[in-house]
């Protein structure tokens, strides 16, 4: 079993204490969810588990490889779908092996092959959501943090995206889902972080 450690976590931005003294795990064992509302420091313990902001206290990374889906959409507009995609596998595996076989089968979940050739610009906000997620999937990490990610997926690639995280859960990935629609993860085995965070973080587990 993988785990993040965090002990004694604090992050302040000026005056404003987000969190203090916060200890936490989040284990390969389980989904983990952060729930609460939009402010209430779950982007910001995202942001400190990726270490890209200066926090107290200590997390356990154990040098993983971490892949992450933000709700904010931030992706190349001049390029082709195919393009960014081939792109970005050669920049993980340098190679061209099977390229086109895994481009198709992500392009085919998230129901989107027909826009295979379209410059990304072209594309509505919805499938450019489905890139992301696409390339955080596509990615060979250890971690995986997804902000959101149901948010505009139409029924049959909410199914297949569920689906990829089952798949990554059996291959003992920690996975990471901050959201406000926890009833549309039909998932045993969940751990839920309830924001604004306190000393021992507020958690249950089903």
């Amino acid at each position: 079993m993988s785990q993040i450690v965090i002990n004694n976590l604090s992050k302040k931005y000026g005056k404003n204490e987000v969190f203090k003294n916060i200890n936490m795990i989040l284990e390969s064992k389980y989904y983990n969810f952060l729930i609460g509302e939009n402010g209430s420091g779950k982007s910001t313990l995202i942001k400190c588990i990726l270490d890209e902001v200066k926090y107290d206290g200590s997390i356990d990374r154990c040098g993983f490889k971490f892949s992450y889906a933000p709700e904010k959409i931030i992706l190349p507009e001049y390029v082709t779908l195919s393009n960014f995609l081939t792109l970005l596998i050669l920049s993980k595996t340098n190679k061209l092996k099977n390229t086109n076989d895994i481009i198709d089968y992500y392009l085919k979940i998230f129901n989107i092959t027909k826009y295979k050739n379209h410059m990304i610009c072209e594309l509505s906000k919805g499938t450019k959501q489905k890139i992301v997620l696409i390339q955080t999937l596509m990615a060979n990490s250890d971690v995986y943090i997804f902000d959101e990610p149901l948010s505009g997926l139409d029924e049959v690639s909410r199914i297949n995206f569920i689906e990829e995280l089952r798949k990554l859960k059996r291959q003992s990935k920690i996975i990471i889902i901050s959201t406000h629609h926890l009833k549309q993860y039909n998932f045993k085995y969940k751990k839920i972080f309830s924001f604004p965070l306190t000393m021992e973080a507020s958690v249950w587990i089903y």
